[in-house]
């Protein structure tokens, strides 16, 4: 297989940001580690899933939010004018720096610890003619209270946030220790670790991080570094894939790395700019925007075979669950959970805004938000059939969405039909008196969907888990009198209605098709026709906030993959940051997920419970892919070489299997070697769990 590594010829331009940085990034999903600063002065800033400063009061006017802990510095004043290189190792998941003056050269490896929050930094430099130092700068502002301190061996920065005014209190510490340090041959090699915690582990936090500190040595060091090495193999032992086109495989990898290194932390998921935090007072606070922003990211774990990276996505909607019936009850008069756009951890409020109509919060308009939030236990429920995490992680919360739904619809002709919701957000900011246009939306498109989304998973997962199926009943009256994905006509084409009544193109109104998966080629092919006039018609291919779902629309519309690959290189050269992430004018690390999740659709659909083998892809092209994820809980391996497709399909759960035929010519072998030839369109077998099946060609 080849090696996936990123190759960075300059120092980071735009590090600190209030949003992504440029810098190389690595991480463990809970410490990231950022590279900045020059070949002289090299800068690494380290940040933490839980380093927020929870401030409750107006956030337009305070630095609250993700912010980060702390920051490394190591001098090396006759680098001054050194050739740059970084490499950011995704296979090993690893920066590598090195600088190089004439005979005059530094390297520096800096391995972020999978099995514990430890920071390794290895130094090799010439000796002695290169000088070499290691310090800790305190990050002031922002209200921090700030320390340093030594103890014994060890050095140490603390950074906090517990102003009046802070929801909760947040404390971090740096602790570093030089654990060696060795002449050979002209070079010198330093080694030093970093022992990262804060309050959120621990009360004891400081103490923690300095006598983890003060015992690590050679060896200790060797097996988190063998540790490690071990957790990032194991992960991109799940999933893979090998493509013809070198850029969009090593991006499958950069976005799915990128997660990776920031989703490990059960409370605290990454929101807008995941860990990534080199600055205080990120955009937007670096909070969870539900109307897509903060589910974005999570889009292709699923089917990139890592739910494993879900356990901390519905920590922040089950610990806001209180607060959103609080708003339901004040606000709407019913039960059920009424959630804003944004929303923080642990129960934190982001969007106080008092000056706004909608009773000084920032809903913008819209009902939709906690619908949004059940696109990622949707995928990952028929992805997994995982009943344990199901009723553990996400159950709760989707009971009190549907609860909200059932409450909120106005059951009306016949039909169940959605006011005041916008489709779009509205504005807030001109005063408590202003009303914007668009916030009486009726049967907004997204919206609608999203409802028969959850009706659909409500009916599904309540049934497997024999909870509340007294509600099944009035679940299944809703599904199938909701108000349906409506249509008009221009020019002699359908497009998708956005709201009811407007004959306006909106970009929203795709969303009904993906994320939410209510129109397919083959389940609704009126509507599939009329999302692929949409699609066309709008041509949107470099949107601020649509990059991570118009090219999985892509995918699953059956643009020419040659076409779907264009645009994409286009992105990466106009929007790619060097470290392999995108920045827009707006969104962040939701960017990350767009090629991984359009390129697993493009090799493997499965939404509209039919599993389709390269559907999207040029059959001239070899390509290959293993451990990708469908629903019914079936995880496959597949190969095209000479315009030919054989695959290996393990059933977990002992589901139907649904499979569109590659060809006439080609023939499914069930688990007992029973021999089902594809001459139809589409072949049902029925499965038992741990079974492997197999389909090969013919001939």
């Amino acid at each position: 297989m080849r090696k996936h590594q990123l190759t960075i010829l300059h120092p980071a331009k735009e590090t600190p940001a209030k949003n992504l940085p440029d810098g190389a990034i690595t991480g463990n999903g809970n410490v990231t580690a950022v590279l900045a600063g020059t070949p002289d002065r090299v800068r690494i800033y380290i940040g933490k899933a839980d380093f927020w400063k929870a401030d409750g009061r107006v956030y337009t006017e305070h630095k609250g939010g993700i912010a980060p802990l702390g920051m490394a510095e190591i001098l090396l004043p006759q680098l001054a004018y050194a050739d740059y290189r970084a490499e950011q190792d995704l296979d090993e998941a690893c920066i590598r720096l090195h600088l190089t003056s004439g005979k005059l050269t530094a390297n520096l490896k800096i391995t972020v610890c999978a099995a514990e929050n430890t920071v390794i930094f290895e130094l090799d430099r010439t000796h002695p003619i290169v000088s070499a130092s290691f310090s800790l700068i305190p990050l002031e502002g922002s209200e921090a209270v700030t320390s340093v301190g030594a103890d014994g061996d060890v050095s140490y920065t603390v950074r906090g946030f517990d102003t009046p005014d802070c929801r909760f209190p947040t404390y971090g510490i740096c602790a570093v220790k030089q654990i060696s340090r060795t002449v050979t041959d002209g070079r010198e090699h330093i080694v030093w670790a970093m022992c990262v915690s804060t309050n959120h582990d621990t009360a004891a936090y400081r103490r923690q991080a300095v006598e983890r500190a003060q015992v690590l040595d050679e060896a200790a060091c060797r097996k988190l570094l063998d540790a490690h090495d071990a957790w990032w193999k194991d992960f991109w032992s799940r999933s893979s894939v090998e493509l013809p086109d070198e850029d969009l495989e090593l991006y499958w990898y950069a976005g799915l790395y990128s997660i990776a290194c920031c989703a490990r932390n059960k409370k605290f998921p990454p929101g807008l700019w995941g860990s990534y935090s080199t600055d205080d007072g990120m955009g937007w606070f670096g909070d969870y925007h539900l109307n897509y922003n903060f589910e974005a990211p999570f889009y292709a774990l699923t089917s990139s075979n890592h739910p494993e990276l879900l356990e901390c996505y519905a920590s922040p909607l089950n610990d806001f669950l209180p607060v959103a019936r609080k708003y339901a009850k004040d606000y709407l008069g019913i039960a059920g959970a009424y959630f804003p756009v944004g929303i923080g951890p642990l129960g934190l409020e982001t969007d106080y805004r008092p000056d706004t109509k909608e009773h000084g919060h920032l809903f913008l308009g819209q009902k939709s938000n906690a619908a949004y939030g059940a696109v990622i236990p949707m995928m990952h429920w028929y992805g997994t059939r995982d009943t344990e995490f199901a009723k553990r992680e996400y159950y709760d919360y989707l009971f009190a969405v549907a609860e909200f739904w059932e409450n909120y619809l106005v059951f009306e002709d016949g039909k169940y039909q959605i006011y005041n919701d916008a489709l779009n957000e509205v504005g807030w900011y001109s005063g408590p008196s202003y009303m914007p246009q668009g916030h009486d939306d009726k049967n907004p498109i997204v919206s609608c969907g999203l409802v028969r989304m959850l009706m659909k998973l409500m009916i599904d997962l309540s049934s497997e888990l024999g909870m509340n199926t007294d509600k099944i009943p009035k679940w299944q009256h809703m599904l199938d009198n909701i108000v349906s994905a409506q249509t008009f006509e221009m020019q002699g084409k359908t497009y998708l209605r956005g709201i009811e009544g407007h004959h306006d193109i909106r970009e929203l109104a795709l969303e009904c098709m993906f994320p939410a998966g209510e129109i397919g080629k083959y389940t609704t092919p009126a509507l599939y026709e009329a999302a692929k006039n949409t699609h066309q018609h709008l041509s949107i291919w470099e949107s601020n906030n649509r990059f991570c779902s118009y090219y999985p629309m892509a995918a699953r519309l059956e643009y020419p993959p040659e076409e779907i690959i264009a645009h994409i290189h286009t992105n990466i050269e106009k929007h790619g940051l060097p470290n392999g992430m995108f920045r827009f004018a707006g969104g962040g690390l939701e960017n990350s997920a767009a090629i991984p999740m359009t390129v697993n659709e493009m090799l493997l659909q499965s939404y509209e419970g039919i599993l389709r083998l390269f559907p999207v892809w040029d059959k001239k092209q070899d390509a290959r892919f293993r451990g990708l994820r469908a629903y019914g809980a079936f995880v496959i391996e597949a190969d095209l070489e000479n315009g030919r497709i054989r695959a290996e399909i393990l059933s977990e759960k002992g589901m139907p299997l649904t499979i569109e035929s590659p060809g006439s010519d080609y023939i499914l072998f069930t688990g007992d070697g029973t021999a089902v030839p594809l001459t139809e369109q589409f072949t049902t077998v029925n499965t038992v769990s741990g079974e492997r099946l197999t389909v090969t060609p013919n001939t």
